[in-house]
């Protein structure tokens, strides 16, 4: 288990303090004790520290000097990366394995097997900037640059990630006020042969950094940036660094135009040079909201621009789309006291499949019971399957939105058992035409909705007079910005699904239209299995830095060992069908 577990980004007084002093002082022991091993290794080799520098110093010296990277060459130190560019080495590996716990027993008896991970790569990246540009610093980036720089041993120095926010989690810091990760957090490593569902790194655990089980948007910012600044990497962040294009040079590095912005706005343009490029942006910066979405998208308001539910106007609103984000909206407006109709176009509260990414989470379930049961006030109105068809402003002022009943959905697959229909159509349409006919509506109190029948085709109007939200996804960065870099699968593909418009990846995740582009995080699919959970999508991060590495000339065996024995390292997909759903 990497050192980083034991330090939590919450400062918390008492026995947590006394663990982590504890935890510390082993640590400087471990330390010590190491450095007096690495010091005889060092000088058997004719390599003091001076000389380290200046191999360090010339080392950086092959890459182009350049204004944007300024800052962080400035800020450089020489710390354990450092003396790994030196190549010295018996002590580069004692260095590098001391800050590994899982090679504990070898470190105690002061033997390290010395493993040459470097192959035929010098380290140089003469001619560019970066021997890897990662784009973006959220969970995929963060996640990834760990990967590539403390498994598999490719120095930070060579490494540069570039986030267009104003830090590390820019994406997570801009989520709703109220929004909650929908996968539980525990910190179970040591107990089981895998981790925290939300952790990007083997080692580290949201869960016990944060105590938190669903953490919020801010929250697990906080645990990206507090784990990018344990494992050194935050002077390898490049702040307001907005990527404009990519493109592929004759000589095969990749050209990353940027515009870099400073505190006080003003802004210039700069062209990166790298040997390889990570597209690692995501998708919350970039919502579905344009026309394509729905008609009349310019009148509504998309969910990733609400700060806060509570804090918007009026007591009511339209939500349009009933999956994840839809039901959180409709939740979360409830709990501010206000009222919520949801169009969706299926009955997402019913579905029922062995894939966790295609039904509510029992996170998003078990709330929506809570606002929809009885005695709640306001309770969320669930309105399928509707096709919303365009969004109007009305004569008598407000909006109009016009939706279509689709077919009625098939019965879903629910067994026999504890397991049943959240509402069913029949039980909802019962209670409308109850109240409609002057009924008991008594037997139907505790479904918390009202669907109208209505016959295929016919159309529905709901007036509200706030701007209707928009819950309808995300077009997401690689189809956004980095759409020259991939290609795309379209209804013509033979998989459906998940694949339908999404970016084509060869089986180490790189882009089938442009060699030396990879792409990591929740937008990776492969056939019908989507990799949109971070406990997912970061069993790829491996993967990508194995193909790297190799193109570095240099041997991974050790490094994909070690992704293998902590779950980071899924190359064989056969595992995510069948009981269990996708990856």
């Amino acid at each position: 288990m990497p050192l980083w577990t034991g330090w939590p980004a919450t400062r918390t007084p008492g026995i947590a303090t006394t663990v982590r002093q504890q935890t510390r002082m082993c640590t400087a022991m471990r330390l010590m004790a190491t450095l007096l091993l690495v010091t005889p290794v060092a000088g058997w080799l004719g390599a003091p520290l001076t000389a380290l520098r200046s191999r360090a110093a010339a080392a950086s010296g092959h890459r182009r000097s350049h204004p944007v990277l300024a800052e962080l060459d400035g800020a450089e130190v020489l710390g354990a990366a450092a003396l790994a560019a030196a190549n010295v080495g018996g002590a580069s590996v004692l260095l590098k394995r001391m800050r590994d716990e899982d090679r504990k027993p070898a470190l105690a008896s002061g033997r390290v097997e010395a493993v040459e991970d470097r192959g035929t790569d010098d380290g140089s990246d003469e001619g560019v900037d970066a021997a890897v540009i990662v784009v973006g610093a959220g969970a995929a980036g963060i996640g990834f640059a760990i990967t590539l720089t403390k498994t598999f041993g490719l120095d930070p120095s060579r490494v540069l990630l570039v986030e267009k926010g104003d830090g590390v989690g820019t994406s997570f810091r801009q989520w709703p006020e109220e929004m909650r990760f929908i996968s539980p957090s525990f910190n179970s490593e040591g107990w089981t042969n895998s981790f925290d569902l939300n952790s990007v790194a083997h080692g580290s655990s949201p869960a016990y950094e944060l105590h938190a089980q669903h953490p919020s948007g801010s929250q697990y910012a906080d645990y990206l940036d507090d784990l990018c600044g344990i494992v050194q990497l935050k002077k390898r962040v490049k702040r307001r660094c907005e990527v404009l294009r990519v493109e592929k040079g004759p000589d095969g590095a990749f050209d990353v135009r940027v515009r870099s912005r400073k505190a006080d706005g003003a802004e210039r343009e700069d062209t990166l040079r790298s040997r390889y490029v990570v597209w690692a942006a995501g998708e919350f910066q970039y919502p579905r909201e344009g026309g394509d979405c729905v008609g009349g998208a310019e009148l509504c308001l998309h969910n990733s621009r609400v700060s806060s539910w509570a804090s918007l106007d009026g007591d009511e609103r339209v939500v349009i789309g009933g999956y994840e984000s839809g039901v959180d909206a409709a939740v979360n407006l409830a709990k501010a006291g206000k009222q919520a109709t949801v169009l969706a176009s299926t009955a997402t509260w019913n579905v029922q499949t062995v894939d966790p990414s295609s039904e509510l989470a029992p996170y998003t379930a078990d709330r929506l019971r809570e606002v929809t049961a009885e005695g709640f006030s306001p309770s969320p109105k669930l309105l399928a399957p509707l096709r919303v068809q365009r969004v109007e402003r009305a004569p008598e002022g407000g909006f109009n939105v016009v939706a279509a009943w689709k077919a009625a959905d098939n019965p879903l697959p629910l067994p026999d058992g504890l397991r049943k229909p959240f509402v069913t159509r029949a039980e909802s349409t019962a209670r409308w035409l109850a109240e409609q006919e002057g009924g008991d509506a008594a037997p139907f109190a505790s479904l918390g909705t009202i669907t109208p029948p209505g016959a295929e085709g016919s159309e529905v109007v709901v007036h509200t007079a706030q701007p209707p939200v928009l819950c309808t996804g995300f077009e997401g960065s690689v189809a956004s910005v980095a759409r020259n870099l991939f290609a795309f699968a379209d209804e013509a593909d033979e998989a459906k699904g998940c694949l339908c418009g999404a970016a084509m990846l060869t089986d180490d995740d790189e882009s089938t239209a442009v060699p030396g582009v990879f792409l990591v995080g929740p937008s990776v699919s492969h056939g019908d299995l989507s990799f949109c959970f971070v406990y997912k999508f970061r069993q790829r991060f491996g993967i990508v830095a194995d193909k790297i590495c190799r193109g570095l000339g240099r041997d991974t065996a050790a490094a994909v060992a070690e992704c293998r024995k902590t779950n980071m390292y899924l190359d064989d997909l056969s595992c995510c069908v069948g009981s269990c759903g996708t990856c």
